[in-house]
């Protein structure tokens, strides 16, 4: 059975199905209450990757899938920094969903309360926990949305 959230979502979202189908996932799954941290030897060759609250370098939408790991463990959060240009802004009314990347590339999507001034076609730096939907769809839920600055996409 579809939940009121779920269908508010889907007409939110209109026709961008994958990217129902990740946040619908996510809200599914919830949070662990206990996490693990990982070791510094899974961040080695990760760099847009990093600790939960933490800043990671972020990735470029052609180098994100070199970086992705296949899993990580339930309990863990692990936050991820992406730069791109945003191909997507939609707001349920609670909550916003911005994503970058087009395909057949890798397609992130950042559940967040708040886009600012984002637009499609602007430059933005997404950073939040990683959750990996599936090979071309990755969630990062919390997370945060903001213009990617002209001095360099690692500044927050």
């Amino acid at each position: 059975m579809e939940t009121r959230s779920r269908t508010r979502l889907r007409h939110a979202l209109g026709h961008d199905g994958p990217i129902i189908a990740c946040l619908g996932l996510a809200l599914a799954a919830g949070q662990a209450s206990a996490q693990t941290l990982l070791p510094d030897s899974f961040f080695a060759d990760r760099p847009a990757f990093s600790q939960p609250e933490q800043l990671g370098r972020p990735a470029s939408c052609e180098s994100i899938a070199a970086q992705l790991p296949d899993s990580i463990p339930a309990d863990t959060r692990v936050d991820m920094a992406i730069a791109g240009t945003v191909s997507l802004v939609r707001t349920d009314g609670a909550l916003w969903y911005v994503a970058v990347c087009a395909e057949p590339g890798v397609r992130v999507l950042c559940v967040t309360y708040g886009a600012g001034d984002l637009k499609p076609g602007d430059k933005a730096v997404l950073r939040g926990g990683y959750n990996r939907q599936d090979k071309r769809h990755v969630l990062l839920d919390p997370c945060l949305a903001s213009p990617e600055s002209g001095a360099g996409a690692s500044d927050p």
